[in-house]
């Protein structure tokens, strides 16, 4: 080999090394970019802008899974939104790992009622049978919801507790009947304590189409979790398995 080409082939070899160094480098100022970033959230904790913090880390370095999780939570709703009764009846949104469809209890049941009627389970039971199309082991959250109005004296139930709690099972069960594991299922009563609209007006008085929103039952679909991840917490200490 001539003097000329070894000089050639050392150059190039040195040039491959410095590239390498680079990269290790940019590698390593990342690493210490994101310290700083956890030491910061620490020394100046909250709650909500920590997990923000986290967040934003987590999606720089799982882009592609990332975006994988959104990708089916954005189909499951697309697919779930092209019924053509599904649009009208319910309000569907996406928020991190959850698609939450959003039933007024006037749509699901008759007023005061807490079992759902037949052609109200054939437009259910076509959603179930959406998300259970896309992935049998999503996890599923009901919330019962109800207004602030008294209880009917003709039913057996005594609080607006129950009463939510009965019709957040009626809808639960549907799940169970299409083969959902009962342990990716849970059925949740907020009675009347979180409406989303005032139920009366200023001066005390009713407001029926508000109580009616109120009057709710609300979906959450989640992602299944892997044997690795962390368990989804519900509240008050319980955990999916």
């Amino acid at each position: 080999m001539s003097d000329s080409k070894r000089k050639g082939k050392m150059l190039e070899e040195e040039e491959e090394e410095g590239e390498l160094w680079l990269l290790s480098y940019a590698d390593m100022m990342t690493l210490v970019a994101c310290f700083f970033i956890l030491m910061m959230a620490f020394a100046h904790y909250d709650p909500v802008g920590f997990t923000e913090k986290t967040k934003v880390v987590a999606q720089h370095f799982n882009k592609d899974k990332f975006k994988n999780s959104m990708t089916k939570m954005d189909e499951l709703t697309e697919e779930i939104a092209k019924h053509p009764k599904m649009k009208d009846m319910t309000k569907i949104t996406v928020h991190d790992s959850e698609v939450i469809i959003n039933f007024s209890s006037t749509v699901l049941f008759e007023d005061g009622g807490w079992t759902l009627t037949p052609e109200v389970s054939l437009l259910l039971d076509s959603m179930i049978d959406i998300i259970k199309t896309l992935n049998e082991n999503y996890q599923i959250i009901v919330e019962g919801h109800s207004d602030n109005g008294p209880i009917p004296k003709n039913i057996p139930f005594k609080s607006h507790w129950a009463l939510a709690g009965a019709r957040a099972a009626s809808v639960i069960e549907r799940f169970e009947y299409f083969g959902f594991d009962p342990k990716n299922l849970r059925a949740v009563s907020h009675g009347d304590t979180r409406p989303v609209l005032p139920n009366t007006d200023k001066k005390g008085l009713p407001l029926e189409e508000n109580i009616r929103m109120n009057r709710r039952v609300v979906i959450k679909v989640i992602k299944p979790l892997k044997k690795t991840e962390k368990k989804y917490k519900l509240g008050l200490g319980v955990y999916f398995d």
